[in-house]
């Protein structure tokens, strides 16, 4: 006897003109010589998983099923089990059809499962990102894949379908419907069901389900609608135990509260966190982001664009997720177009400088997003060198410590002096090895003994003018490098007394996120603390504290000197984009969060002195606040700028015109006028100089440059500087006259929105110390130009992408890149 499973819904399943459709009949069986049809002693499948769409049934002991139809019909799917795979895992719907057989393939049902998340893709066009899917997948051997939609448009749908396919890429490939997947035809979906079938779909893989979902609604309107889904939805998962861990996917967040409740009408909802739902995979945000969801136990993963840069600047990127036997889920980013990317860093140029117990931390920055990093050896070699016969002395290599995804260290005495040779080889899982070597002179290092430090904001100040006259001048020499043990986004350095601070993320898990202090002389750790979620952009120090906003909208203040948390405070920010934006202190009062949560908070107690109580709309930018005399500068991505009282929280004046709506970069108050630069048009960027109380623009000229990067602007004495996304920093006169540009490298990977074409980017803001201008760029590199003339006068490769400014101190400066390196360059003086 048939074993139907819940037809809930009944009256869906009659014509307009009252006919019931026909039954949907067909046949599961295991097809052992894989021809596709059932030979004699091939067996059929009893409990295989059918559904028309709406309607969820199980085969019977005769491997048959029955399934009533309903008015939207398109396909009749089998929903493989983790026993089976099934190689047409759909049939479309055909009058002339009499019955629907499925050929399943028997396999071993997997104890650990591992699979690939991407999203919003948005491309109709080959890239070095597909060859990084593709070699991931050869290496690592994932179980799926799943693109959680934004596939985009016609073209965009037909060349995905053609190029990232099971058959491309060796292991089965699930998309999701997106928004701009939804597009003009017959109903919606059409042409997305014509490429890739169900755009609703489950299978088993291990001991959980995974649920693929559409999006409700794009760019045209869907053929379904929200009791159709919730009605799929209420049969499905009564075909499966309650208690079984389920995935779902779709191309946004359902909720960002703890109750995961589908509507299927004003009354009636289906709530996910009664049948076992474990976490929610989706895209949409063009960001990277994780969050828990209360004491669920349920987690959202958001992951941006895997060719491009995501809208709050997140780099191109996809998400490695591996599930364990017994349900533990473990995820990590991975970032594209990074192969066999390698760079010693410590020693660095020549030389490597030894503590006052001839101590020395050997630091490799070494990276591929394909084949992880299973290893890394090192050796050390005096006078006699790195040669055919000490080449055989095996005892002289030692492992080193992997500290960040991009970084690994050792420490090593070293008892002379002079000349060494190091040799570092770095072990892929893929089987490959990268190897290097570099000569260096050993030297004791001469310890600085900065003291009473003081560098609380962006560029030093809450202006974030960034200028700054103390007499350093390169060369400069790396003192030391200390890593983090997390990833560091836009945090760029802060100083206080003899200490310096940053603070790390961690996209793929939401673990390692760290605020930690170093020695600002010795570069050893002081303190750390681990913050709900990872603080990617500004922090400040105000009143001997350091404060900090996490993703969540968490603000921490903790003592410098002790590392004690005195006060943490929520501002509310419960959203399904992460707060990214850097905040500022007056040395009063420290101001964060977003929109409606805006709010001015007592440094030393964290109590709120006013909130901004308006809905602005718009999401976090990455941008980083400003305050110009009594005026607080904030912006919104796709909302514009705002400028409030920075006593009161009044609302003064918006700006959401033009390329300012669109904007990333920081704004300056240099003058007494507002200075930033943006987007106006894709081809056409401006510099804006904008009246501090009425947020006009008073003069403006274009860059010739692209302005998607979240720099700052300098004016200084008859020049402006301004740092691109492409293809570098320039120099203007007041009338806006290019005086010179310098090109930097090729981006490691992509962070500005959308980019994805070999762009030079710079996401750093420039500091000018004296009539030098340091900055770092996403070519790996630290700069240093001759600000009169913009000629080279050093530079350094640390092999990561950098999206910090420089801190200054007295005796040099501090950076941190991407791979959770802070530096200490230390420069000379003028005599």
């Amino acid at each position: 006897m048939l074993k139907k499973v819940f037809l809930w819904g009944a009256a869906f399943l009659l014509h307009a003109s009252g006919l019931a459709f026909g039954q949907l009949s067909g046949k599961v069986f295991v097809d052992e010589n894989g021809n596709g049809r059932q030979d004699k002693g091939e067996k059929v499948y009893q409990g295989a998983v059918v559904s028309d769409g709406l309607s969820v049934v199980k085969t019977d002991k005769d491997g048959h099923f029955e399934l009533p139809g309903w008015e939207k019909q398109h396909f009749v799917a089998i929903y493989p089990s983790s026993d089976f795979n099934a190689p047409v895992r759909y049939w479309p719907i055909k009058p002339e059809v009499k019955e629907y057989n499925f050929a399943v393939r028997a396999k071993a049902v997997k104890k650990d499962v591992s699979f690939v998340h991407i999203s919003d893709t948005e491309t109709f066009q080959y890239g070095d990102w597909v060859d990084d899917l593709k070699r991931y997948a050869q290496v690592n051997k994932p179980d799926f894949i799943v693109h959680t939609g934004d596939i985009c448009y016609e073209s965009g749908m037909k060349w995905h379908s053609e190029n990232l396919t099971e058959k491309e890429l060796g292991v089965p490939v699930y998309y999701c419907l997106g928004n701009h997947d939804l597009i003009k035809g017959e109903y919606g979906e059409a042409y997305f069901e014509s490429r890739f079938g169900p755009a609703w779909y489950a299978f088993e893989e291990g001991n959980a389900l995974y649920v693929i979902t559409p999006m409700m609604g794009g760019d045209y309107p869907p053929g379904f609608d929200h009791k159709d889904i919730g009605t799929w939805l209420k049969n499905l998962l009564q075909a499966y135990d309650k208690a079984q861990d389920k995935y779902f996917f779709n191309h946004d967040l359902l909720t960002s509260n703890e109750q995961f409740d589908f509507a299927i009408d004003e009354n009636e909802k289906v709530n996910l966190n009664q049948f076992g739902l474990k976490a929610w995979f989706y895209g949409h945000m063009h960001v990277n982001m994780t969050k828990e969801h209360g004491d669920t136990g349920i987690r959202s993963f958001c992951t941006s664009s895997m060719p491009q840069g995501g809208i709050d600047h997140s780099p191109s990127s996809f998400r490695e997720v591996k599930v364990s036997e017994d349900g533990h889920l473990e995820s990590t980013m991975k970032w594209t177009y990074l192969r066999r990317n390698i760079r010693i860093v410590n020693p660095n140029k020549g030389l490597g400088l030894l503590d006052e117990h001839n101590m020395f931390r050997v630091s490799v920055n070494v990276y591929d997003c394909a084949a992880e990093v299973e290893r890394v050896r090192y050796s050390v070699w005096g006078e006699e060198g790195f040669n055919w016969t000490s080449a055989l002395q095996e005892d002289q290599w030692a492992e080193m410590q992997e500290r960040s995804d991009w970084n690994w260290e050792a420490e090593l005495k070293l008892d002379t002096l002079g000349k060494h040779t190091l040799v570092v080889d770095a072990y892929l899982k893929s089987g490959e090895v990268v190897h290097r070597k570099t000569e260096f002179i050993a030297q004791k290092a001469i310890v600085p003994k900065q003291k009473e430090l003081d560098w609380g904001n962006l560029s030093g100040n809450a202006a974030h003018l960034g200028h700054v006259e103390n007499g350093l001048k390169s060369p400069f020499v790396l003192q030391w490098s200390t890593n983090l043990g997390s990833n560091v986004f836009m945090s760029s350095p802060v100083l206080y007394s003899h200490y310096v601070l940053s603070s790390g993320f961690d996209d793929g898990e939401a673990k390692n996120c760290f605020i930690v202090c170093l020695d600002a002389n010795s570069g050893k750790e002081r303190w750390r603390f681990k913050s709900r979620n990872g603080i990617k952009n500004q922090m400040v120090v105000a009143k001997g504290l350091v404060i900090a906003t996490d993703m969540e909208g968490f603000t921490y203040a903790l003592d410098i000197e002790s590392g004690e948390l005195i006060w943490q405070k929520s501002t509310g920010y419960n959203r399904k984009y992460g707060f990214v934006s850097g905040i500022v202190s007056d040395g009063s009062l420290v101001y964060t969060g977003f929109s409606e949560n805006l709010r001015a908070l007592e440094a030393t107690t964290g109590r709120t002195v006013w909130q901004a109580k308006e809905n602005r709309g718009g999401y976090g930018a990455t941008t980083t606040m400003t305050i110009a005399d009594n005026v607080l500068i904030v912006s919104r991505q796709w909302g514009g700028i705002d400028a409030f009282d920075k006593n009161t929280g009044r609302h003064l004046w918006t700006r959401n015109d033009a390329g300012l709506r669109f904007r990333d970069g920081n704004l300056t108050y240099a003058e007494g006028f507002l200075w930033v630069a943006e987007r106006f048009t894709t081809e056409e960027s401006r510099l804006h100089k904008i009246d501090l109380k009425t947020g006009e623009t008073l003069s403006y000229f274009d860059t010739q440059m692209k302005n998607t990067g979240t720099s700052c602007p300098i004016v200084w004495e008859d020049k402006i500087f301004v740092a691109g996304s492409h293809p570098g920093i320039a120099a203007f006169d007041r009338k806006g006259e290019r005086l010179w540009l310098f090109e930097v490298g090729e981006a490691l990977f992509y962070t500005p929105s959308y980019f994805q074409n070999q762009e030079q980017s710079i996401e750093s803001s420039a500091v000018l110390v004296g009539k030098q201008l340091i900055f770092a760029a996403m070519d790996g590199h630290v700069y240093v130009l001759n600000a009169e003339n913009g000629k080279l006068l050093w530079k350094n490769d640390l092999g990561a992408p950098l999206m910090t400014a420089p801190a200054v101190a007295t005796e040099g400066f501090y950076i941190c890149d991407f791979a959770g390196n802070v530096y200490f360059f230390k420069g000379q003086h003028d005599d």
